[in-house]
């Protein structure tokens, strides 16, 4: 298997994990960063976008990867951005509210997705742009 699609199926399972997170597990993350009980809904409708990701990586797994380059294209400007975001968040008032509990997941984490969809874009070049 080439090291195309090992990161291919490594993205598939981070969005799956972090939608399993947000979708089932609101309560879990809610708890885990004390955002309150109003925040159910935007950590849903967050996990909906991991889940719709993780689907459309597994199809591309199980299909064929060929002309699927906005795919990866999305997953790392959409990584890109949320890095950034969650970076100036943990390190804005936000952090500073009583109760949250601000951590570097919320950088990192998008960080390496970023990086992965960047290795994909990278090594499945000749298939993705055919």
């Amino acid at each position: 298997m080439s090291i195309t699609l090992i990161v291919i199926a490594l993205l598939a399972i981070g969005n799956a994990f972090y939608a399993y997170r947000c979708v089932i597990g609101t309560r879990g993350f809610i708890d885990q960063y004390g955002t309150g009980e109003g925040s159910a809904f935007p950590i849903k409708l967050a996990g909906s976008f991991c889940a719709a990701l993780a689907f459309m990586l597994v199809y591309a797994l199980l299909t064929d990867i060929a002309g699927k380059w906005e795919l990866f294209t999305y997953g790392f400007v959409q990584a890109t951005l949320l890095a950034g975001i969650g970076y100036n968040t943990v390190n804005g008032p936000w952090a500073e509210v009583e109760g949250v509990v601000a951590t570097k997941e919320a950088y990192i984490a998008p960080a390496i997705f970023a990086f992965l969809n960047a290795v994909v874009l990278y090594t499945g070049a000749d298939v993705l742009y055919a």
